[in-house]
Parts: C-alpha cells; sequence; structure tokens
C-alpha cells in the first residue's frame, strides 16, 4: 500500500500499512540503528549524537543532505504509550509536533505521522518541502522493516561518569552495589549473587513494581581490572531454562578523574515471547545506566 497524505490548516497526516507486524515497525523508531537508516527524505543520512528514549528525553542528530549540507535536529519526547504511540516536539526551526501511531492489524500494521506545525503561515513555507519529504520518509521505513530480525538486539550506550574509575568498577562488581542500581526504574534485586572471577557465575532475581520475579543467569568471561568486563546474561523461565542468549561487554576509561564507560550487548531470543523482551531492551539498559549514574554521584 503506498503512503496516502491528507492535510489541514499548518498540518500534514500520513497514513501507510507495513506488511509487517507492530512490534518490528516499533522498533525501526525505537532502535536507533534501525531509525536512522530512513529517518529523513530520499537520499539523506543521520549522525545520531544522544537517543534518550523516555518521556522529556532528548533526541539530538545531524542529519546530512546529499549536497552535503548538514542539518542540526533536537527533538524532545513528550509522549510514550508503548506500542501505540509517540509524540515528540522538533525545538529547531521548522517547529512542529510529530505523532506517530502504530494500530495491531495482526501480521501488519496502520503507522499514521501526524506533523503539525507551529503557524500556518510556517506550513505553507514549509509544505513544498514537507510533503514529498513525509511520504519519502515513510517509503524509507517500509523498505527497512525486512532488514529487522524480531529476535536479535544489538545494543552500544555510551556514557561518561562524574565519578572515579574505582568507583564506578565497584558499583559493577560488588554485589551489594549492583543490587542498589540493576534493572529498570522501580525495579529491586532481592537476590544479587556474582562471583567476579573468570566463569565465576552471576544469578540476580529483579522484582518489578507489581511484585513479579525476573530470575537472570550468566558467567564471566573476561575480566581485567578496572578496565573491562565481558559476561553472558540471560533471563530464565520458572524453570530455570534460558528465554534468551546474552553476550554484554562492559569497558571503563579514566578521564580526568570521570569515566567514560561503553557498554555493548546483543541478544538472541529462544522463545516465542523473548520478542517482546527484546523490545524493551534498550530502555531496560538505559534505566539500569541512569541509576548507576545517581548511585555514584553522590559519593563522587
Amino acid at each position: 500500500m503506498s503512503v496516502q497524505i491528507a492535510t489541514g490548516e499548518r498540518e500534514i497526516v500520513a497514513t501507510r500499512i507495513f506488511d509487517a507486524p507492530r512490534d518490528v515497525v516499533w522498533r525501526a523508531f525505537t532502535d536507533p540503528d534501525h531509525l536512522k537508516h530512513w529517518w529523513g527524505p530520499a537520499g539523506f543520512t543521520n549522525t545520531f549524537h544522544s537517543f534518550d528514549f523516555k518521556e522529556g528525553g532528548l533526541w539530538r542528530f545531524t542529519m546530512h543532505g546529499p549536497d552535503g549540507t548538514n542539518y542540526e535536529n533536537e527533538n524532545r519526547f513528550i509522549k510514550i504509550e508503548w506500542l501505540e504511540r509517540i509524540v515528540i516536539d522538533h525545538l529547531c526551526t521548522p517547529l512542529f509536533r510529530a505523532t506517530m501511531t502504530f494500530e495491531d492489524l495482526g501480521d501488519k500494521t496502520s503507522f499514521t505521522f501526524h506533523q503539525q506545525f507551529e503557524t500556518a503561515e510556517v506550513y505553507q513555507w514549509i509544505k513544498p518541502i514537507a510533503m514529498p519529504g513525509v511520504t519519502e520518509m515513510i517509503e524509507r521505513l517500509a523498505a527497512r522493516l525486512p532488514a529487522i530480525d524480531p529476535m536479535r538486539r544489538e545494543l552500544m550506550i555510551i556514557r561518561s561518569f562524574d565519578a572515579p574509575r574505582g568507583l564506578v568498577w565497584q558499583a559493577w562488581t560488588d554485589p551489594r552495589q549492583l543490587a542498589k542500581w540493576w534493572g529498570p526504574q522501580g525495579f529491586t534485586n532481592p537476590v544479587c549473587e556474582i562471583d567476579v572471577r573468570v566463569g565465576g557465575a552471576i544469578y540476580v532475581v529483579m522484582r518489578g513494581p507489581d511484585g513479579t520475579d525476573y530470575p537472570m543467569r550468566g558467567a564471566f568471561h573476561e575480566i581485567v581490572v578496572p578496565e573491562r568486563l565481558v559476561f553472558t546474561n540471560f533471563p530464565v523461565d520458572a524453570n530455570d531454562n534460558p528465554m534468551m542468549d546474552g553476550w554484554t561487554t562492559v569497558t571503563f576509561a579514566e578521564r580526568n578523574g570521570k569515566t567514560d564507560m561503553t557498554l555493548e550487548t546483543r541478544a538472541t531470543g529462544l522463545v516465542p515471547n523473548a520478542r517482546f523482551m527484546l523490545l524493551g531492551m534498550g530502555v531496560g539498559w538505559s534505566q539500569s545506566i541512569d541509576r548507576l549514574a545517581e548511585l555514584v554521584a553522590p559519593a563522587a
């Protein structure tokens, strides 16, 4: 199905039905490794500087035009309704609000991109560029969807902490410290057991705000104090069977008394519902690292 366009006094509404399930289309937007490949008109590329996918979070990037011109962009996430709706405000000229909705049609998805500009005057000025640009962008999204494997995910998080490397290392390797920040916001860790040596086991039970427990196992494969940790990590079901296969590498570099941390992680789903666990992988890790930053900042 081609893109359907409707216009108003200061808005453009584009709709397209994709031959892909909703979680795949949602992933195309919420995973920056996919988003950077289709966002913008045909011929444009993107360099992402930050993508803090949470309400109030900022998304900063540079869009590179086919003629070499760079366009700096900054957006703020206003509303996120999981798998259903994302609202962002574009904070640079031209000012606009974009609302993306994702309607589940079984093995297909109805996607709507609603772009509302600050004034009718701005809309009239940008309309000749915006209308074909939105159409091209959504067609690029359609072309990207076959590249998304819902059962695999790779993620990189780079974060600088205003704390010495030894303190950040301790937060990762002391089970009492790890239990204070591991997991998304609102989660606790009633069980946190780690044996920090090559071959040493990891066993953490995260408890959600509703009281549900989420056990995880793993093992350390490489330890370079205080520079590098490599470990497996995989959630298990009630029978202790792995639901995903995960591999994580974390490096720590000291810079003027601060710490630059790079986390690289990948996971492969082993059971059908793992695809929905993988959807939340980016948000979960991001919130965990936010909690880590809060933990080390006061002591620093």
